[in-house]
C-alpha cells in the first residue's frame, strides 16, 4: 500500500475510556483522505471521548489507533504537538481569546506552531477568514461577533496548517438552525477542497441533507453505518 492510499484514521480494537471509565470497546474502523464521516449518538455515549482520543487529549488505553501516521497506541508525549500540528478541532464552546482581536487570535496559533515571517503569517491568516467567508473582520473583538461568526473563527483557527483532518465536536450545538445550516455548508466546502472530517453532531438533518458514511456510538460500541 503506498503512503496515499493509507486512511488518515485507523482504529483496531481500540478501547476508549473516560476519568478512567471505560465508555467504547474494540472500536475498529478507519476514514479515508477526503472523506467527511459523522459521529452520532446520545450524550454521555462516548463520541466527545473518541475525539480527544483520536486528537491525544485522552490517552489510548488498549487496542491502536493511527492517526494522520502517528501511532497513538506508542506516541511519546514529546510528538503530540507534531500530531497536532495535522489536525484541526473545531469545537463547540468556541475557545477564543475574548481579550484579542480575530487577526490576533489566528496569529497566537501560527506564532505557537512555529511561524516567524510576519509576511506569511498575515497571508495565511488572509486565506483561511476568506475561506470561511470572514475576509473583512480581521479587527473585529470575538465579543463584536455573532454566534455564527465566532465559530467560523474556529473554524479559521484549526485550518492555519493545512490539516489533513478536522475533528469538529458539536460545532452547530449552540448556533440557531439557520446560521448551523451555514456552518454545515462551510464545512462542506473545506471538505470538498481535500481536507478529511470527523464531525460530531445531534443534527440528524444533516445526516438527511448530507448522506454519508456515520459512525453511531451506542450501549458501549461504535457502529459503521
Amino acid at each position: 500500500m503506498s503512503i496515499s492510499s493509507e486512511p488518515i484514521v485507523a482504529l483496531t480494537k481500540a478501547d476508549i475510556y473516560q476519568g478512567g471509565k471505560l465508555v467504547l470497546a474494540d472500536v475498529s474502523f478507519e476514514i479515508n483522505k477526503n472523506e467527511f464521516v459523522f459521529l452520532i449518538g446520545r450524550t454521555g455515549s462516548g463520541k466527545s471521548s473518541l475525539l480527544k482520543t483520536l486528537y491525544a487529549d485522552v490517552w489510548l488505553e488498549a487496542g491502536q489507533a493511527v492517526v494522520a501516521g502517528h501511532k497513538l497506541h506508542n506516541i511519546k508525549r514529546s510528538e503530540i504537538p507534531f500530531l497536532r500540528r495535522k489536525l484541526g478541532v473545531v469545537f463547540q464552546d468556541f475557545q477564543l481569546f475574548m481579550d484579542r482581536s480575530v487577526e490576533e487570535n489566528l496569529e497566537f496559533v501560527l506564532k505557537a506552531t512555529g511561524w516567524k515571517d510576519r509576511a506569511k503569517i498575515q497571508n495565511r491568516i488572509a486565506e483561511v477568514l476568506m475561506q470561511v467567508g470572514l475576509g473583512t473582520l480581521q479587527k473585529k473583538m470575538p465579543h463584536q461577533l455573532s454566534g455564527g461568526e465566532q465559530q467560523r473563527v474556529v473554524i479559521a483557527r484549526a485550518m492555519l496548517n493545512e490539516p489533513q483532518i478536522l475533528f469538529a465536536d458539536e460545532p452547530t450545538g449552540n448556533l440557531d438552525p439557520e446560521v448551523g445550516e451555514q456552518i454545515m455548508e462551510v464545512f462542506q466546502r473545506i471538505n470538498n477542497a481535500g481536507t478529511a472530517i470527523l464531525m460530531a453532531t445531534h443534527n440528524y438533518d444533516f445526516l438527511k441533507k448530507y448522506p454519508t458514511r456515520t459512525l453511531k456510538c451506542e450501549n458501549g460500541e461504535v457502529a459503521v453505518r
